[in-house]
């Protein structure tokens, strides 16, 4: 009897394991389009820049890009996981170089040197997670600047290009404050520039024509005759605010930031706190205006940093050591108030 029955459990056994191929495509296929299609939409629309890029961006990523195994690398949906968990650790990078700041100014050469070892290993993480969000958006889309737009599925396949590129040309700069350890390519900002023609200005709230002026001022010989990339900055900015969106603002910041231009700086600071704490940014793109927020709120904790040793005052974006409406809170007395 055992041995009559043996061979059907047998067969079932081997035809029960042999489905698990047959199995795995189609839930591969599935879970790539949902997250495309529902997944990716959710997050940007998400006002948790925390949980959309240290839990999604984290948490999603190793699960859908297993799937590469048994189907065709989902490179849409994977150039969204990588940059949010880009964005995480580069945020834990900037918590490194704030420590640095704070350690330097105390003379703490010590905790210095090892706040500076540690936000390097972060940036090189956050670079090479940046590096491979270039190289699937080349895989879904082509290579950037090469004379041929991509044709657009959808607004979120252009969307996908956009942040692509923008996250193209900031995998350069983790790259450099990371000691370029990780050798992304010196030529892909200047690629991520000429991508911008393949965008919609307006449609995109003045971001492709920012970032195409942020290229020109990091790349030299790449900004046109008779062209002005900070009156194209401002002008993208105003245009953003115009519209609720604060990135091109922040993209301002960055480049006074990189182009030790103080006073750029914190008009882009604070036109971003302008723009975000009017509360009309774009509700399908909120991630954005966070993402905006953040960096633009980093930017201002190394300024209050290096001036008073810690970071900005609570709600206190856009305000500066030394400004005459300085946030009361940058003088608060504990002690007086639970008296």
């Amino acid at each position: 009897m055992l041995k009559r029955l043996s061979l059907p459990i047998l067969a079932g056994l081997v035809v029960g394991l042999s489905g698990c191929g047959l199995i795995y495509k189609p839930t591969g296929h599935v879970l790539a389009h949902y997250s495309q299609d529902e997944v990716v939409p959710y997050v940007i629309g998400s006002g948790d820049l925390d949980l959309s890029t240290c839990g999604t961006g984290m948490g999603q990523h190793q699960l859908l890009a297993s799937f590469e195994r048994v189907i065709g690398r989902p490179s849409k949906v994977l150039l969204n996981t990588n940059l949010l968990a880009g964005l995480c650790s580069e945020t834990q990078a900037q918590e490194q170089q704030l420590r640095f700041a704070r350690a330097l100014r105390d003379g703490e050469t010590e905790e210095a040197r090892d706040a500076r070892i540690e936000s390097q290993r972060l940036f090189r993480r956050t670079a090479l997670r940046r590096y491979q969000v270039y190289r699937d958006t080349v895989d879904a889309f082509g290579e950037l600047g090469d004379g041929e737009c991509p044709s657009y599925g959808s607004d979120t396949e252009e969307f996908e290009f956009m942040v692509g590129t923008l996250t193209s040309v900031q995998a350069l700069l983790s790259d450099i404050q990371a000691s370029s350890s990780v050798g992304v390519p010196q030529d892909v900002a200047a690629k991520a520039g000429r991508a911008t023609k393949c965008m919609d200005n307006e449609k995109w709230w003045g971001v492709p024509n920012a970032l195409q002026a942020v290229v020109w001022l990091s790349v030299p010989g790449t900004t046109p005759d008779g062209k002005d990339p900070w009156a194209q900055l401002k002008e993208a900015a105003d245009y953003g605010a115009s519209k609720g969106m604060a990135l091109p603002a922040m993209l301002y910041a960055i480049a006074g930031f990189g182009q030790s231009n103080d006073e750029r700086e914190k008009e882009g600071i604070r036109q971003v706190a302008k723009i975000y704490n009017a509360g009309n940014a774009p509700q399908d793109y909120l991630i954005l205006s966070e993402v905006a927020y953040a960096q633009a709120l980093y930017l201002s904790d190394r300024i209050w940093t290096r001036e008073t040793g810690q970071r900005t005052p609570f709600l206190a974006l856009g305000d500066f050591p030394g400004d005459e409406d300085e946030n009361d809170d940058a003088n608060f007395d504990a002690g007086s108030f639970l008296n």
